[in-house]
C-alpha cells in the first residue's frame, strides 16, 4: 500500500513544479518570478532555493492530507473502478484509520524521498532509505516526461492563483497522465518575494492521477 499512496503525492508535488515552465521575465517580487525560480531550483537540485519558493513542509502535509481524504471517502468508488487492485478492497472506516496511523511515517518518508531527489550523491543508509531512493529515482523519469506551462496569474493584495497545463510527452511515463490541470496558491512573504504554499485541486486531479499510477503498475509489470 505504501508505495501507492505515496507515488499518488509525490507525482502531484512534481508535476505541479518539476517541468519546464513557459516564463517571461517579470520584476523579483512578482508571482511569476517565483515560480520561475522555482521550476530552477528543481532542475538545478537547488534545494534550498525550492524551500525559498515553496513551503515545502506544508505542501507535503496538506497535499497528503487532503489526498488521503480523498482516498478514503471514494474508496467504494475506486474499488468498484479498478476491482483487481486490493489496495482499494477497503471501507472509509478502515482507509482513515489506515492512514491515521502512518501518516507521521509517510510525511517522513516523502521529505526524505525529495532529500535524495535533490541531492543525487546522497547514499541510503537504511531499508526505508532505499525505498526513499527508488522514489527519488522515479521521480526524475517523470520529470524528463511532462512539459508544464503557466496559463495565468491571478494576484489579489498577498495571495496569488496560478493556473497549470501539464502534457505528457510521447514516452511510456508521459503517457500515463496525458493531461493535467493544477491550481497552486501562493502568498507574498515577509520580504516581499512569493512563495507557494496549497495546490487547491486535489480532489479534482485525484481522480486522473490514480488512473496514471494504475497504468505505471501495468508498466512495472506489478500485480
Amino acid at each position: 500500500m505504501r508505495r501507492k499512496n505515496i507515488l499518488l503525492i509525490l507525482l502531484l508535488l512534481l508535476l505541479a513544479a518539476g517541468g519546464g515552465i513557459g516564463y517571461t521575465y517579470q520584476a523579483e517580487r512578482t508571482p511569476e518570478y517565483a515560480l520561475a525560480q522555482l521550476v530552477d531550483g528543481v532542475k538545478s537540485r537547488d534545494y534550498d532555493k525550492v524551500k525559498k519558493y515553496a513551503d515545502v513542509d506544508r505542501l507535503i502535509t496538506s497535499t497528503y492530507d487532503e489526498s488521503t481524504a480523498v482516498l478514503a471517502d471514494n474508496i467504494q468508488a475506486l474499488h468498484e473502478t479498478y476491482p483487481q487492485d486490493w489496495f482499494f478492497r477497503h471501507d472509509t472506516a478502515f482507509m482513515k484509520n489506515y492512514i491515521a496511523e502512518r501518516r507521521s511515517d509517510d510525511i517522513v518518508f516523502i521529505q526524505r524521498s525529495l532529500e535524495f531527489y535533490m541531492d543525487p550523491k546522497l547514499m541510503p543508509i537504511s531499508r526505508s532509505d532505499g525505498q526513499a531512493k527508488w522514489v527519488s529515482d522515479e521521480m526524475g523519469k517523470f520529470e524528463d516526461s511532462y512539459s508544464v506551462e503557466l496559463k495565468s496569474v491571478q494576484k489579489k493584495d498577498k495571495k496569488a492563483i496560478a493556473l497549470f497545463a501539464i502534457t505528457g510527452h510521447e514516452d511510456s511515463y508521459g503517457k500515463l497522465v496525458p493531461q493535467l490541470s493544477i491550481t497552486a496558491e501562493l502568498e507574498q512573504q515577509e520580504d516581499g518575494h512569493w512563495q507557494v504554499v496549497h495546490l487547491a485541486n486535489i480532489e479534482e486531479v485525484f481522480y486522473p492521477v490514480v488512473k496514471g499510477i494504475e497504468a505505471y503498475w501495468t508498466l512495472q509489470g506489478w500485480q
